[in-house]
């Protein structure tokens, strides 16, 4: 959605919807939106400068780390941007201090929301996904899922370096 800045004399509220896959790149091969995604933000002025803050919330199919089965998983989280001018001169790329993590810079009078929302899901996604917190994965030697059937493999022993690891924590 493209917010006309210079209509905003205090502040306004946006909600609306959009296509995650509008913005998936290459590298997010992983991510498969089941839904739009939506938000409720309100954007206010700020002398020269806008702070956006509200909700935004998509539903995705992802694959578990552990036993590599789809799932669907739901996201709901707060976006809180500063969207501030860029200055004359500024480099494409600086370094920025803690307190400017948030903050995003836009030229013109007019700023497209959709890409810092689609960036607010990625961001929220955990390292590592899981089906669940008690998923056991998959056998590392028949290849079966574990949260479905046991299978008949032997478990592996201990390895020489654990056991020599246990010793020395022992002694």
């Amino acid at each position: 959605m493209i917010i006309k800045l210079y209509e905003i004399e205090d502040q306004i509220r946006v909600q609306g919807e959009v296509r995650g896959t509008k913005f998936k790149r290459p590298e997010d091969t992983e991510l498969n939106f089941m839904t739009p995604i939506a938000y409720d933000l309100i954007i206010e002025k700020v002398g020269e400068d806008f702070r956006v803050s509200g909700k935004v919330a998509a539903s995705l199919s992802l694959s578990c780390a552990r036993c590599l089965e789809e799932f669907p998983y739901a996201i709901e989280t707060d976006l809180h941007i500063e969207l501030m001018r860029k200055p004359k001169g500024l480099a494409s790329e600086l370094e920025l201090r803690d307190e400017e993590m948030d903050v995003c810079y836009f030229e013109g009078d007019e700023v497209d929301l959709d890409p810092y929302v689609y960036e607010e899901v990625v961001l929220s996604l955990p390292i590592q996904v899981l089906c669940s917190d008690a998923c056991k994965g998959i056998c590392p030697q028949c290849g079966r899922n574990r949260n479905r059937d046991e299978c008949q493999c032997e478990k592996p022993g201990a390895s020489l370096l654990g056991e020599k690891l246990k010793r020395f924590l022992n002694n």
